[in-house]
Protein backbone atom coordinates (compact mmCIF):
# COMPACT_ATOMS: atom_id res chain seq x y z
CA UNK A 1 0.00 0.00 0.00
CA UNK A 2 2.93 2.39 1.06
CA UNK A 3 4.29 1.47 -2.22
CA UNK A 4 1.20 2.63 -4.46
CA UNK A 5 0.86 5.92 -1.96
CA UNK A 6 4.14 6.47 -3.28
CA UNK A 7 3.57 6.64 -6.86
CA UNK A 8 0.26 8.21 -6.31
CA UNK A 9 2.04 11.26 -5.48
CA UNK A 10 5.68 11.39 -7.56
CA UNK A 11 2.86 11.21 -10.48
CA UNK A 12 0.31 14.15 -8.88
CA UNK A 13 1.28 14.83 -5.89
CA UNK A 14 2.45 18.70 -6.91
CA UNK A 15 -0.53 19.27 -8.94
CA UNK A 16 -2.66 18.34 -6.68
CA UNK A 17 -0.92 20.33 -3.87
CA UNK A 18 -1.59 23.31 -5.65
CA UNK A 19 -5.14 22.57 -6.83
CA UNK A 20 -5.17 22.57 -3.17
CA UNK A 21 -3.60 25.64 -2.56
CA UNK A 22 -5.25 27.73 -5.30
CA UNK A 23 -8.46 26.60 -3.80
CA UNK A 24 -7.43 27.35 -0.38
CA UNK A 25 -4.92 29.82 -0.29
CA UNK A 26 -3.05 28.34 2.83
CA UNK A 27 -0.35 25.76 3.10
CA UNK A 28 -1.14 24.34 6.19
CA UNK A 29 -4.57 23.92 5.02
CA UNK A 30 -3.72 22.83 0.84
CA UNK A 31 -1.06 20.24 3.11
CA UNK A 32 -4.01 18.81 5.35
CA UNK A 33 -6.41 18.38 2.04
CA UNK A 34 -3.27 16.74 0.16
CA UNK A 35 -2.59 14.34 3.05
CA UNK A 36 -6.83 13.44 3.02
CA UNK A 37 -7.06 13.31 -0.94
CA UNK A 38 -4.69 10.38 -0.46
CA UNK A 39 -6.66 8.44 2.56
CA UNK A 40 -10.32 9.29 0.29
CA UNK A 41 -8.25 7.98 -2.76
CA UNK A 42 -7.01 4.81 -1.20
CA UNK A 43 -10.41 4.07 0.98
CA UNK A 44 -12.56 4.44 -2.27
CA UNK A 45 -10.34 4.16 -5.59
CA UNK A 46 -13.26 0.71 -6.18
CA UNK A 47 -15.57 3.72 -6.69
CA UNK A 48 -13.30 4.94 -10.17
CA UNK A 49 -14.77 2.45 -12.83
CA UNK A 50 -12.48 3.96 -16.06
CA UNK A 51 -8.49 3.78 -14.39
CA UNK A 52 -8.10 6.12 -17.60
CA UNK A 53 -9.89 8.71 -15.75
CA UNK A 54 -7.49 8.22 -12.77
CA UNK A 55 -6.15 11.65 -12.51
CA UNK A 56 -9.44 13.72 -13.41
CA UNK A 57 -10.88 11.52 -10.54
CA UNK A 58 -8.36 12.46 -7.85
CA UNK A 59 -8.51 16.26 -8.62
CA UNK A 60 -11.84 16.01 -7.97
CA UNK A 61 -11.22 14.22 -4.51
CA UNK A 62 -9.06 17.08 -3.87
CA UNK A 63 -11.80 20.02 -4.68
CA UNK A 64 -14.21 17.79 -2.84
CA UNK A 65 -11.63 17.48 0.38
CA UNK A 66 -10.89 21.26 -0.32
CA UNK A 67 -14.56 22.00 0.60
CA UNK A 68 -14.20 20.41 3.96
CA UNK A 69 -11.09 22.18 5.30
CA UNK A 70 -12.33 25.72 3.75
CA UNK A 71 -13.68 27.63 7.20
CA UNK A 72 -17.23 28.16 6.85
CA UNK A 73 -17.25 31.77 6.85
CA UNK A 74 -14.73 31.21 3.59
CA UNK A 75 -17.39 29.20 1.48
CA UNK A 76 -19.85 31.87 1.93
CA UNK A 77 -17.70 34.94 1.17
CA UNK A 78 -14.58 34.04 -0.91
CA UNK A 79 -11.76 36.16 0.20
CA UNK A 80 -9.77 37.87 -2.53
CA UNK A 81 -6.40 36.45 -3.65
CA UNK A 82 -3.20 37.41 -1.35
CA UNK A 83 -1.42 38.91 -3.60
CA UNK A 84 2.03 37.63 -1.00
CA UNK A 85 0.71 34.02 -1.73
CA UNK A 86 1.50 32.69 -4.75
CA UNK A 87 -1.19 29.47 -5.27
CA UNK A 88 1.08 28.48 -8.07
CA UNK A 89 4.23 28.35 -5.88
CA UNK A 90 6.65 24.99 -5.81
CA UNK A 91 5.43 22.36 -3.23
CA UNK A 92 7.67 22.76 -0.19
CA UNK A 93 10.55 20.62 0.89
CA UNK A 94 9.65 17.51 2.77
CA UNK A 95 5.60 17.67 1.58
CA UNK A 96 6.05 13.97 0.53
CA UNK A 97 7.08 12.75 3.32
CA UNK A 98 4.51 14.36 5.48
CA UNK A 99 1.68 13.62 3.05
CA UNK A 100 2.37 10.30 3.13
CA UNK A 101 3.55 9.99 7.13
CA UNK A 102 0.00 11.33 7.22
CA UNK A 103 -1.56 9.02 4.73
CA UNK A 104 0.04 5.79 6.04
CA UNK A 105 1.23 6.63 9.81
CA UNK A 106 0.82 4.69 12.91
CA UNK A 107 -1.49 6.07 15.31
CA UNK A 108 -3.44 7.92 13.11
CA UNK A 109 -6.57 5.30 11.98
CA UNK A 110 -8.93 7.32 13.67
CA UNK A 111 -8.48 9.94 11.47
CA UNK A 112 -8.21 7.78 8.73
CA UNK A 113 -11.36 6.49 9.44
CA UNK A 114 -13.20 9.73 9.57
CA UNK A 115 -11.64 11.08 6.39
CA UNK A 116 -13.06 8.29 4.66
CA UNK A 117 -16.18 8.07 6.29
CA UNK A 118 -17.00 11.60 5.05
CA UNK A 119 -16.44 11.46 2.05
CA UNK A 120 -20.00 8.93 1.27
CA UNK A 121 -21.45 10.73 -1.84
CA UNK A 122 -20.23 9.34 -5.64
CA UNK A 123 -22.25 10.01 -8.36
CA UNK A 124 -22.41 7.01 -11.22
CA UNK A 125 -19.35 6.98 -12.70
CA UNK A 126 -17.56 6.99 -8.85
CA UNK A 127 -16.50 10.65 -9.10
CA UNK A 128 -16.94 12.53 -5.62
CA UNK A 129 -20.17 14.55 -4.88
CA UNK A 130 -18.46 17.88 -3.13
CA UNK A 131 -20.07 19.03 0.05
CA UNK A 132 -21.99 21.95 -1.67
CA UNK A 133 -23.54 19.60 -4.48
CA UNK A 134 -24.86 17.25 -1.93
CA UNK A 135 -26.50 20.16 -0.04
CA UNK A 136 -28.48 21.56 -2.74
CA UNK A 137 -29.29 17.92 -4.13
CA UNK A 138 -30.82 17.34 -0.97
CA UNK A 139 -33.04 20.71 -1.08
CA UNK A 140 -33.45 19.25 -4.27
CA UNK A 141 -35.34 16.18 -3.17
CA UNK A 142 -36.96 17.86 -0.40
CA UNK A 143 -38.60 20.37 -2.40
CA UNK A 144 -41.61 18.14 -3.91
CA UNK A 145 -42.40 16.52 -0.49
CA UNK A 146 -42.66 20.29 1.35
CA UNK A 147 -44.53 21.33 -1.80
CA UNK A 148 -47.58 18.28 -1.69
CA UNK A 149 -47.67 19.22 2.72
CA UNK A 150 -47.81 23.06 1.51
CA UNK A 151 -50.96 22.08 -0.37
CA UNK A 152 -52.34 19.81 2.11
CA UNK A 153 -52.25 22.69 4.78
CA UNK A 154 -54.02 24.47 2.41
CA UNK A 155 -57.02 22.66 1.39
CA UNK A 156 -57.28 21.87 5.38
CA UNK A 157 -57.23 25.50 5.85
CA UNK A 158 -59.77 25.87 2.73
CA UNK A 159 -62.07 23.27 4.39
CA UNK A 160 -62.04 24.77 7.81
CA UNK A 161 -62.90 28.06 6.22
CA UNK A 162 -65.85 26.68 4.38
CA UNK A 163 -66.47 24.66 7.39
CA UNK A 164 -67.04 27.74 9.14
CA UNK A 165 -68.46 29.93 6.65
CA UNK A 166 -71.79 28.00 6.71
CA UNK A 167 -75.02 28.47 8.03
CA UNK A 168 -75.57 26.80 11.68
CA UNK A 169 -76.86 23.46 12.03
CA UNK A 170 -76.03 22.79 7.97
CA UNK A 171 -73.39 21.29 6.55
CA UNK A 172 -72.60 21.86 2.87
CA UNK A 173 -74.04 19.44 0.90
CA UNK A 174 -71.39 18.85 -1.40
CA UNK A 175 -69.05 17.96 1.71
CA UNK A 176 -70.68 14.43 1.68
CA UNK A 177 -72.54 14.61 4.70
CA UNK A 178 -76.71 15.09 5.09
CA UNK A 179 -77.83 17.62 7.00
CA UNK A 180 -78.30 17.36 10.87
CA UNK A 181 -82.08 17.08 11.98
CA UNK A 182 -82.16 19.94 14.19
CA UNK A 183 -82.99 19.14 17.99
Amino acid sequence: MACAYARLFDAYGDELYRTCRAFLRDHDSAQAALRDTFIVAGAHIHRLGDAGRLREWLLAVARADCEHHRPHEAAAHPAPADPCTDPCADPPPGLRLRVLSGALGPGLDGHRAHVAERADAFDEDGFPVPPSRRARGRMGALLPRLAVAACAVLLLVLAVYVYTRAEPGRVPTWMGVPPMASR
